[in-house]
């Protein structure tokens, strides 16, 4: 009988010890065993907060993303197969991102500190209340989206250090007395994101090139004007807030589809570069919209065999962006190198040393070489007006105005050019 009382006994101690090794950790729970989690976590990469021995918020997450992450059934919850993996990956490398800081559940002034970074970067249209809700896991997202932030929702050591620049660029603009957080001359991946919105919306025609330049200025104020802010072209809080709100789509059919004697601006100005372009003289791109640009149009729309308004509507925009072709009258054609430039090189101020629109269709030259105010013809490029000048533009170099920093990357340097000076 003792015998039997024996096994039994054994057996319901070896019961109790199947259970505790393999009891699953979860949230709420504390102590030695939720002490080891977290220190596996922190090794494997995962966690990045101060040790606590409580399965909070911020464990779940990191528990969570491992086992997304691992292939493993996603639940928050540590059972032994989820234990055993993270023990498995202690010190052979770290998530991507970075360990977990602050998770949704999270509460605290912390969190308030960071939501208002999301609010001022028009990430967050909840209450900055420091409550890790459900606004702020969105706002994050959305913040993570715009950075190349690997996307989980949590605040995680890249997310933090994103943030925390973030911060620095808004307290400096606060004590600079400066209410933009970025305008015109700005580059960078933080303008790459804004002009993708813009893009997207269909504000932005021209290219995504990290550059805050004319066509990026213009769509700003499409927006502005769009959504009843103060039209400055620049990105203050409140145009970052409506940037980052999906309803605020263009609605192309409201706006004019044409430009026409009379009109001035950036739209005019880009008209009058590619009618230089294509080889035809608006007079001096200025930006306004004037006879000598009328006739231009004209003559475009003559030889282009399309009704001769003087007014550049949709269809003569569109021919416009064909790549332009050569007439074949010259006077001479000279050999040279030829690098790009865009225009806010230099001075920065977007125009030519002769005050016109700087970008396509114009060009920088030695004037030994090319007299100023010369046109020219560049193979692989099309005409353009030697205009400017250049400390580093001596002999046979002829610098060709680009839009963008991308254009510039794609024309490089060419060793042989052919020009042909009209």
């Amino acid at each position: 009988m003792r015998f039997f009382a024996r096994i039994i006994l054994l057996i319901m101690c070896l019961s109790v010890s199947v259970n505790i090794s393999a009891k699953t950790l979860k949230i709420g729970m504390k102590g030695q065993e939720i002490t080891a989690l977290q220190n596996s976590l922190v090794a494997a990469g995962y966690l990045a907060r101060t040790v606590d021995s409580e399965y909070g918020s911020t464990t779940e997450k990191a528990v969570s993303l491992f086992q997304k992450d691992k292939g493993l059934t996603i639940t928050g919850e540590a059972d032994e197969k989820t234990l055993k993996a993270i023990k498995k990956a202690e010190n052979k490398g770290y998530r991507n991102g970075g360990g977990i800081v602050y998770a949704k559940g999270n509460l605290g002034i912390e969190v308030e500190k960071w939501q208002k970074v999301l609010y001022e970067s028009g990430c967050l249209n909840g209450d900055v209340d420091g409550i890790y809700g459900t606004e702020t896991f969105n706002a994050v997202e959305l913040f993570q989206k715009n950075n190349d932030i690997p996307v989980s929702g949590a605040i995680d050591e890249m997310t933090l250090s994103a943030l925390e620049k973030r911060k620095e660029k808004i307290d400096l603009a606060r004590k600079n007395n400066n209410i933009y957080l970025y305008t015109s001359g700005d580059v960078g991946k933080d303008i790459e994101n804004i002009q993708t919105k813009l893009q997207e919306y269909g504000y932005l025609d021209g290219d995504i090139d990290g550059i805050y330049g004319n066509d990026t200025e213009t769509a700003v104020k499409k927006l502005q004007e769009k959504s009843g802010l103060a039209i400055s072209g620049s990105i203050d809080e409140e145009t970052m807030r409506e940037l980052l709100n999906t309803k605020n789509v263009y609605d192309k059919s409201l706006h004019k589809k044409y430009i026409m004697i009379g009109d001035s601006g950036t739209d005019v100005g880009e008209l009058q570069n590619k009618l230089i372009l294509h080889g035809y003289n608006p007079g001096i791109a200025d930006g306004f919209f004037g006879n000598d640009t009328e006739t231009a149009v004209k003559l475009f729309q003559k030889d282009n065999n399309l009704e001769v308004t003087g007014i550049a509507d949709s269809v003569v925009i569109k021919k416009l962006k064909k790549a332009p072709y050569f007439k074949g009258e010259y006077k001479k054609k000279i050999h040279m190198q030829s690098t790009a430039y865009t225009p806010l090189d230099g001075d920065g101020n977007g125009k030519t040393s002769m005050g016109a629109y700087a970008g396509k269709g114009h060009a920088a030259v030695d004037p030994s070489v090319i007299p100023l105010g010369s046109t020219v013809f560049i193979e692989g490029y099309g005409y353009a007006v030697c205009d400017d000048i250049g400390g580093s533009i001596k002999g046979n170099i002829i610098d060709v105005g680009v839009d963008t920093l991308n254009q510039a990357y794609q024309w490089g340097y060419k060793e042989d050019v052919l020009v042909y000076v009209i």
